[in-house]
């Protein structure tokens, strides 16, 4: 937190005309702080402790709760649901928190979910899928984000609910016409845990008294392998739908101690105690799923690499419906522009872009970012924030640059923000990694770097003359995406393959 934004939100007032986008909302959000700081609704005490972080940066937490906290899933009190608040009550428009102060502390609403008997939630005309998340609802990624899409569009012969684990609590929601929270299980398993007996219990009540038919599992991180167990043992069958190489090794992304791809070299990995029974676990799973479903033929290779014995993979692409952008991609002369979208972690590329500016003596790049960055790229570039989904184009467009780079230090197996970038028709440049490689070289549509070296990619990019430069334009007019549809008809073919089965 910068020592401007620091010391602005000791005078809270101040702080909220800073960060609002107009005075009538400022006004709004005043009075919310106020209500809540009257009612006392919200616990320093519990939220300083519970988040450290937030502690460390010296920010009045209450404001942080308002402008960042309840968007990361953050609670504003041991008692308040504010995920829950918002998805029970269609009219929650601004920050729940607020709106509970200012209104449902008057008209009595409910502040977390009730957790009636499960059984009263099940349909017995519908066919009941559970899809597995490690996303709370309100903070879901890319994973999630697919994950909704398909429940969107399920087949009305589908009942979808969806099981939900962050670390701190497990969250089971219904979907209709709308997301309801119906029940709140306050329990976690400890960080790699194979199997923990209270959390296999939780599957159990949920599995029997839903009469879950089908499960997608579209992550198992902050759950355990029990739920496979005991889908196995009531031969429930489980598709998974794999992001990443979490079967493989708890590292997930497969990064060793510099946060790059560590090729296998399992003897220097801090797991190494205990991946020969991890693999055990991830194995057992892969074979006894219904179908492991993956976006790119990367991770099959990746996969097969560590399990050769398996065959049971179907590749189905990641299918989004993003209008093509009527932005024309120029090369512009220097300092030369480069977008870099995303959640941008050390093994999403953050310690290479450090390294790769800190070569540019002469300002000749001007970097621009779009998302977060860990660690703070502020002073390397210019930070354009967090973006919607939507906004994507919108954003390329203000920012106009001839490039948009992709420098993940590990194996990606989709990336949406590739796809978002053909889609703005702006070239790419890319590590030689996974999908992102394997995508490049099917379509030309940008450039492979070798993300140990980032002296080369400096240079390459300095490099590029025209000519390359507009030959990948071409190449990117004529990529064709799947569409969401397109994806969500492979998935209701394999689910209604499954029910004829049952």
């Amino acid at each position: 937190m910068s020592f401007k934004n620091k010391l602005m939100s000791k005078i809270p007032a101040s702080y909220i005309l800073h960060k609002s986008s107009s005075k009538t909302e400022a006004k709004a959000i005043i009075k919310g702080y106020n209500a809540i700081r009257k009612n006392k609704l919200f616990d320093d005490e519990f939220y300083l402790n519970k988040y450290p972080k937030v502690k460390a940066s010296e920010m009045d937490p209450l404001l942080h709760y308002i402008f960042f906290g309840f968007d990361e899933g953050k609670k504003p009190n041991k008692d308040f649901d504010g995920v829950f608040y918002k998805h029970h009550y269609g009219d929650v428009e601004i920050n729940p928190l607020i709106h509970y102060a200012l209104y449902g502390i008057n008209e009595n609403r409910q502040i977390k979910v009730a957790n009636k008997d499960l059984s009263t939630f099940n349909d017995l005309n519908k066919v009941n899928i559970l899809f597995v998340l490690h996303e709370k609802i309100g903070t879901i990624g890319g994973t999630g984000f697919t994950n909704l899409d398909i429940i969107n569009s399920l087949d009305k012969k589908f009942q979808a609910f969806i099981l939900t684990s962050d670390g701190e609590d497990i969250e089971l929601w219904k979907s209709d016409s709308s997301l309801e929270k119906i029940a709140n299980f306050n329990y976690h398993p400890k960080e790699y845990e194979f199997l923990d007996s209270n959390l296999a219990s939780i599957y159990e009540e949920i599995l029997s008294k839903l009469d879950i038919k089908v499960i997608q599992i579209n992550h198992l991180i902050n759950h355990t392998f029990d739920l496979v167990e005991i889908a196995n043992k009531k031969e429930i069958p489980y598709i998974t739908s794999i992001h990443d190489f979490y079967y493989i090794c708890p590292s997930i992304h497969l990064i060793n101690e510099n946060y790059s791809y560590c090729e296998f070299k399992c003897n220097t990995c801090k797991f190494e105690n205990i991946l020969k029974d991890w693999q055990k676990h991830g194995f057992k799973l892969l074979e006894n799923a219904y179908l492991n479903i993956v976006p790119s033929d990367s991770v099959i290779e990746i996969y097969k690499h560590v399990y050769p014995d398996l065959n049971n993979f179907k590749l189905i692409e990641h299918g989004r419906d993003i209008k093509k952008s009527d932005i024309e991609p120029e090369l512009s002369v220097k300092p030369i522009k480069i977008a870099l979208p995303g959640h941008i972690s050390q093994h999403k590329g953050s310690l290479l872009i450090k390294k790769i500016k800190n070569l540019d003596k002469d300002n000749e790049l001007e970097l621009h970012f779009m998302g977060t960055a860990i660690p703070n790229l502020n002073k390397y570039g210019i930070n354009h924030g967090r973006y919607k989904r939507g906004d994507f184009n919108k954003i390329i467009a203000e920012i106009n640059p001839s490039f948009i780079a992709i420098l993940s230090t590990c194996p990606e197996t989709f990336s949406h923000t590739l796809t978002e970038s053909w889609k703005s028709g702006i070239p790419v440049i890319a590590t030689n990694l996974g999908a992102l490689k394997e995508r490049i070289n099917k379509t030309n549509g940008g450039w492979l770097v070798d993300y140990k070296d980032p002296q080369a990619i400096y240079d390459k990019i300095l490099s590029i003359d025209e000519t390359d430069y507009l030959k990948k334009v071409e190449s990117i007019s004529k990529i064709r995406f799947k569409s969401l549809k397109e994806m969500t008809d492979e998935y209701n073919q394999i689910y209604g393959e499954i029910a004829d089965e049952l």
